[in-house]
């Protein structure tokens, strides 16, 4: 009853709202890149490498060059990212290996190259973090309209500047996929690319586009742990988030409102493992929600996704 209650007073605290928003940007980015891909038949399974390396680069970019410069980090963390999509893009399409495969070396790579070059590159030879790095951190985004208001207040002043930048793009990828050439072709080509290839669209040009706005999306996600978040990298900074993101985008079925939905209720279990000590369950314990609620919504998505097409056969026996 007392964890009960604890959970209760949680909840009512605007401030629990706002550690949502704050920390659900990354799991944001993730999903909605996995997303782009996934509409043009491409998996991005390689999400989480992408946004270590991206966010490891961003931060070296970020103390090294006129630092601390966090918009510059922010860049190059961006074109990092870029680059890694379409490096997905070119084993897969030119070199013929297997997406799955390809993303599978890509989070290798993220987690072992920059866990051998951390102690390189800082000036203690640090292996943990980049924490002798002054590297900056992006501007918090303060609204004074909104102190008359003190609910709206807690929950949206005082949010980093690519936090409002992730919910932002929640439309703007809406409206790329729904509303425009480039999304209608994406679109086609993951339906079926033989019949977008037939009327003169190219289906490896296509998905290239797909995977470099992932890994555009992917370099976002990276560079938030380690200038919005935190302030610094650290070894495993994503921890998983690009998993969480790639889960979320099966929830949503790649659609960008579905998936950003998907990626709050994700973020709304980290904010409650952040308040697990003023609940008074054990902190071990709470840091499991997030991963928990993902084996979950990946069970019920996949059932789901059993009985529809269970369904579908169905109806076509019948005709």
């Amino acid at each position: 009853m007392k964890i009960l209650l604890a959970l209760l007073e949680v909840f009512k605290n605007p401030a629990f709202y706002g550690s949502v928003l704050a920390v659900t940007p990354p799991l944001l980015f993730a999903a909605l890149g996995c997303s782009v891909a996934q509409k043009a038949d491409m998996t991005n399974m390689g999400m989480e490498g992408i946004m270590l390396i991206s966010s490891f680069c961003g931060t070296l970019a970020a103390g090294y060059i006129g630092g601390p410069n966090p918009w510059l980090g922010l860049l190059v963390g961006v074109i990092v990212g870029a680059l890694l999509g379409y490096l997905v893009a070119f084993f897969n399409l030119k070199m013929k290996v297997d997406i799955i495969l390809v993303g599978i070396a890509m989070n290798l790579l993220g987690g072992g190259a920059t866990a051998f070059f951390l102690p390189l590159v800082t000036p203690n030879h640090d292996r943990t973090s980049t924490n002798s790095i002054q590297s900056g951190i992006l501007p918090l985004i303060k609204l004074p309209f909104l102190e008359k208001f003190p609910t709206l207040n807690a929950i949206l002043n005082n949010q980093n500047v690519l936090t409002w930048i992730s919910y932002i793009m929640i439309f703007v990828m809406a409206f790329l996929l729904y509303k425009t050439k480039l999304g209608l072709r994406i679109r086609a080509v993951g339906e079926n690319s033989n019949a977008a290839e037939s009327v003169g669209i190219s289906s490896s040009k296509v998905k290239t586009i797909a995977l470099v706005l992932s890994g555009i999306l992917g370099g976002l996600g990276g560079t938030f742990m380690s200038a919005a978040y935190l302030s610094y990298f650290s070894n495993g900074i994503t921890a998983g988030r690009g998993f969480i993101g790639l889960a979320a985008c099966s929830m949503g079925e790649a659609n960008p409102i579905p998936t950003a939905l998907t990626s709050i209720l994700f973020g709304f279990f980290y904010a409650l493992s952040n308040y697990a000590r003023t609940t008074g369950i054990s902190d071990n314990i709470m840091k499991m929600w997030p991963y928990i609620a993902t084996l979950i919504g990946v069970v019920i998505y996949s059932i789901n996704k059993t009985n529809k097409e269970k369904k579908r056969r169905a109806q076509l026996s019948e005709k």
